[in-house]
């Protein structure tokens, strides 16, 4: 069995309350119709704040630095320069972060495993290579890559991890997620860019995963279930434009959700063979309000239970993959042992992720 023995997480410098966001958003789109819709959406989100790379989204800061009041006009390639120069930055303070929290230094912990994961940026040689050359790792480091998956993409990378520690004992494997979702912003009016401009922010979270002989405490990974809606499978992916990584995310989503999640819970806790109200804390991915809502109806959950996930959602947004290690630090730092976690996430497919851990 393998155990994480710490979370460490990062956001950009630049933070904009969702009230100063619409105000940007509504004059990029200079559209009535446009601005009473974002004006519903945000005021439904619950969310008060998201961060970005870039300051452009606070108007009272006067840096419209890399939009340039011109969205329309900035192409792919811009905001994947902006990737290239900011994504490890913001990585290395969320290793640096989850070091920290161990009392430990990576030169000296023998990292032996390196896995990298975005959707937000793609070029190559990429994440993986250039944080083994800034943090000065092996250069014959185990290394790869979990790319495009979307929200649910850190369940995949844990699943490597998982894999690796149960095979080789003496492995430490780092897991890095970064997303840089503010560089991809559109002022498109449809629904799908409308809600993501609504809900996305920017951030990192790193994990660093053992076998569970460490004597550290934190969360066993007990197993994971996954599972594929085809149903659902146009309601949400990635298309990659001239001018962006433009988002598909249907209204529809939470309704398709909400419609399996039972039956979801039901097969997971088969197969992890566990009764489900035996469950403590619940890591529900917090793709926007109307899932963890949705969520929390249909597994009839307390305010207790789903509060990690709306506190998260509140102060970031989602930031795709790193989200919800994000949602299992906060339900970390705030444990007090003998717990068990049942976690959920949603991705491209309509893809279905799921984890359980036990606090030790």
């Amino acid at each position: 069995m393998s155990k994480i023995i710490s979370i460490g997480t990062a956001v950009p410098q630049y933070r904009s309350l969702q009230p100063t966001i619409l105000e940007f958003m509504q004059d990029a789109y200079a559209d009535d119709v446009a601005s009473r819709k974002l004006s519903v959406l945000f005021n439904n989100s619950g969310i008060s704040s998201r961060y970005s790379v870039i300051p452009d989204f606070d108007k009272s800061n006067n840096q419209h630095v890399f939009f340039n009041g011109m969205p329309r006009l900035t192409d792919v390639q811009s905001r994947l320069d902006i990737f290239k120069e900011e994504a490890i930055p913001l990585a290395v303070q969320a290793i640096n972060c989850a070091f920290e929290k161990i009392d430990a230094h990576i030169s000296s912990f023998g990292i032996t495993h390196l896995i990298t994961v975005s959707c937000t940026g793609m070029y190559a040689p990429g994440l993986d290579a250039g944080l083994i050359e800034k943090l000065d790792l092996p250069k014959d480091i185990f290394h790869t890559s979990v790319n495009f998956l979307g929200c649910n993409a850190a369940f995949h990378a844990l699943k490597i991890a998982d894999m690796i520690t149960k095979s080789d004992a003496a492995a430490k494997v780092l897991v890095v997620c970064v997303e840089l979702c503010t560089l991809h912003f559109q002022a498109k009016n449809n629904h799908d860019n409308l809600l993501s401009n609504t809900i996305f922010g920017d951030g990192a979270a790193a994990v660093i995963v053992t076998a569970d002989l460490s004597e550290r405490k934190g969360f066993l990974i007990k197993g994971f279930y996954s599972l594929i809606l085809n149903k659902g499978k146009e309601l949400m992916g990635w298309n990659i434009t001239p001018l962006n990584f433009e988002m598909i995310l249907d209204a529809k989503i939470p309704e398709v959700i909400g419609e399996e999640v039972v039956n979801i819970l039901i097969s997971a806790s088969e197969k992890f063979q566990i009764a489900p109200d035996s469950i403590t804390n619940w890591a529900i991915h917090p793709g926007g309000k109307r899932i963890v809502d949705v969520i929390k109806e249909k597994l009839q959950l307390s305010n207790a239970d789903t509060a990690a996930s709306y506190k998260i959602l509140d102060e970031f947004g989602n930031m795709s993959s790193p989200t919800i290690l994000f949602v299992l630090n906060e339900l970390m730092e705030n444990s007090k042992g003998d717990e068990s976690v049942f976690s959920i996430g949603f991705g491209p497919g309509l893809s279905i992720e799921t984890a359980l851990f036990a606090y030790e």
